[in-house]
């Protein structure tokens, strides 16, 4: 469950800081007017991109190759790192989608235990009430034959503890559920919430690439 909360409130917290969601073309840092193709300074754009993750090691061999060749632009280094933003928003979406999955998958299983546990404290709510009644009419036999007969008394008295004794286990395993099944409906609020924050940026996403 912790893995759950984990992994939805990074997705949550990547997409905020703006590194998964897809981009427009203003975000691209190259411009012909500012930048140059001069080997040394594409050299250093792809080392920089390199160091930032937004290639691969293989891309990063092919582009440098090419830049010692001088067959190397600004402008491909900007079509790379369009693509590699593109394939990191994928990724991102597809995490979304997968914790989302996860998520709900986690909240029937909630939703069944409840429903179980909700049944079985039914049935010891209902047992509970029985054994009252049970307790109470061996105390009014008890007072009944007292007078005349001790020993029957004692008999309807001993039988009482002995129901009161299973009643205090009862309740206890009563109790015990009631616990249970608020923690369970915490939980489920907790993890709707979630489901609610991720499809958020799940939309956000989605609207995003309208514009890119």
């Amino acid at each position: 469950m912790g893995d759950l909360f984990y992994l939805a409130d990074a997705l949550i917290a990547t997409n905020d800081s703006g590194q998964t969601l897809p981009y427009t073309s203003a975000q691209i840092t190259w411009s012909p007017e500012t930048d140059l193709d001069i080997p040394e300074v594409v050299r250093a754009r792809l080392y920089q991109m390199h160091g930032e993750g937004q290639i691969s090691e293989e891309a990063f061999q092919a582009l440098l190759a090419l830049a010692e060749q001088g067959q190397l632009r600004q402008a491909d280094l900007a079509v790379h790192q369009v693509r590699a933003r593109r394939g990191a928003a994928q990724k991102g979406d597809a995490a979304i989608g997968n914790a989302l999955r996860g998520i709900r998958s986690r909240l029937e299983q909630l939703q069944q235990a409840r429903t179980g546990s909700k049944k079985v404290l039914a049935d010891l709510e209902n047992r509970l009430r029985e054994l009252d009644e049970r307790i109470a009419a061996k105390e009014q036999a008890a007072r009944q034959v007292v007078a005349n007969d001790e020993e029957t008394a004692r008999r309807y008295l001993a039988d009482k503890v002995e129901l009161a004794r299973s009643r205090v286990r009862l309740a206890d395993q009563a109790q015990a559920l009631r616990i249970d099944l608020t923690r369970l409906d915490d939980l489920s609020v907790q993890l709707e919430a979630k489901v609610i924050e991720l499809e958020s940026v799940q939309a956000r996403s989605v609207t995003a690439q309208v514009f890119r």
